[in-house]
Parts: C-alpha cells; structure tokens; sequence
C-alpha cells in the first residue's frame, strides 16, 4: 500500500478505537464497586474473562484487523523513508554543485574587475564568505513557497495542509511531493493574524508550477481556500520591494476603482475591468 501522513493519522484513530472498545465492554460487566479500568495497563486477564466468547472474539477480530493494517503501512512508511534519503543525497548533491559553480562564476567576475582596475582591492574573504551564503540561501528559497491565510487551529500538521492545497491544484491527480513543510514564527502572533506556512519541493521547477496555478484557489470549490494564499519565499530585500509594491496597488485602487489593478513582473499594472 502507498505511505501517506492521512493514513497514518487513520491508523492510529482506528487502533486507538479498537482499544477504547475493550475498555468500554470491559467496564460494562464490571463487578458492582470495582473500579473502572480507564488503561491498557490496568486491563487484566480476569477482566477480560467476564466478556462472552462472542463478545471477546468479535473486539480480537477487530484488533486483529487495525494491526495488520498498522502493520503494512509501517512497511510502507519505511520504503517511502528509504526513497526519501535517496532523493535527499541527489538534492544535497544538486545544492553543492550549484554552490561550486555560482563560486566559479563569481571567481571570474572578481577577476576581470581586477584586469579592468589594477587599483581596486582584491575581494576580501568576508565578501566571497557571502557571495557563497547569499548563492546557498537563494537556492534553497528557489524550491520553497508560502502558503498564507490558513486559519490557526485548521491543522497541526503543516504537511496535511500542503497535501491537501496540491491536490486541489491538480484536481486529485499526481502532483509534486512535498519534501519539508513547517509553520514560520510564533503560535500566537502578536497581530493576531495566522502563521504562514513554508512548503519545500524537490525543485524549483515544481515550485514555478505552483505559482503558476495559485490562482486557481480562487477558483475552488472549497470556499476555506478563497480566503488562501500562495507566495515565493522571498528574502528581506524582496519582501520589502513587494510590500511596497502592495502599498502602491492599494493607492492605486483607492485612487481609481472603476479598473482593475494587479502586480506583474515587479511592477503595478492597471486595466479596465471590462
């Protein structure tokens, strides 16, 4: 069977009742005054002995059944992990070669400074320390995006949430895997608005089609997702050109609201709405 996080979660519900469900018969032929068994650890062999044979067999059965079940999706969760590490070497192989090769480039830029101006000073370690960082961090943005608007509360798992975005993306069809996603910042933030999600992909390939299909949240049938979000991961230098950006389109709005007014290609742009 394919590994998934909701299966999982399923499982768990399903043995977790299958338990409950002996406590409970259990507890209801209990001898007057003896106390009520609320664990697996406080059951005994002569607290089962006072279910029938029906009875106890059909609660086995059921058990039964929620273990092998358990059992084939840890088998699965395990060849999915194994998977996992094989890609996450080729990623990790990927991300070196795309450091030593944005150092290679850099290294010539620097080069032909000094040939055009033998008076400029040659680049200081500090410098090349963050051309190789800067290079790094935005590699690993590339393959990252945000969603935002996800009500505090909705989930606790930040990777359901992703899932479950993609596969209205793509109508329920094979989309991209989700590597790593996680919460950013505080739980309870100060202005009160919901924690962003960040979501990682195997690549940035996979992140620009995302973006390209963002829109379509709008256009969901799940009305939760209207009120969702889908952004890159930007750094601080971006962030605060977009926020600007965003300034701009609402003055623009304020301004003039018989057109319609959108972001495109770092710039606000304006059109009727006809």
């Amino acid at each position: 069977m394919d590994f998934t996080v909701t299966d999982l979660h399923k499982n768990e519900k399903n043995l977790r009742s299958s338990v409950d469900q002996i406590l409970s018969a259990v507890n209801n032929v209990k001898l007057k005054n003896a106390a009520s068994i609320q664990s697996v650890e406080k059951l005994t062999h002569a607290a089962l002995m006072k279910l029938g044979k029906d009875a106890l067999a059909t609660l086995v059965e059921d058990l039964a059944k929620s273990l092998t079940t358990n059992i084939d999706l840890c088998k699965s969760a395990a060849g999915t992990l194994d998977n996992l590490k094989t890609e996450l070497i080729e990623v990790q192989k990927e991300q070196l070669q795309s450091v030593k090769n944005t150092v290679k480039t850099e290294m010539q830029s620097w080069s032909d400074i000094v040939k055009k101006n033998c008076e400029s000073s040659a680049p200081t370690l500090k410098k090349m320390k963050k051309v190789v960082v800067s290079a790094v961090q935005d590699d690993a943005r590339s393959r990252n995006f945000i969603i935002h608007g996800v009500p505090e509360g909705y989930s606790e798992y930040p990777g359901d949430v992703a899932d479950e975005v993609l596969d209205d993306m793509w109508q329920h069809k094979n989309h991209p895997d989700v590597v790593a996603a996680n919460f950013i910042g505080a739980r309870k933030r100060e202005d009160g608005r919901p924690r962003p999600i960040k979501v990682t992909l195997q690549s940035n390939e996979s992140v620009k089609l995302v973006l390209a299909k963002a829109h379509n949240l709008k256009k969901s049938t799940v009305k939760t997702y209207h009120t969702w979000f889908i952004s890159p991961d930007r750094n601080f230098e971006e962030q605060a050109a977009h926020q600007k950006l965003v300034a701009k389109l609402k003055d623009n709005i304020k301004a003039d609201s018989s057109k319609f007014h959108y972001i495109k290609d770092g710039k606000v742009l304006s059109v009727d709405k006809s």
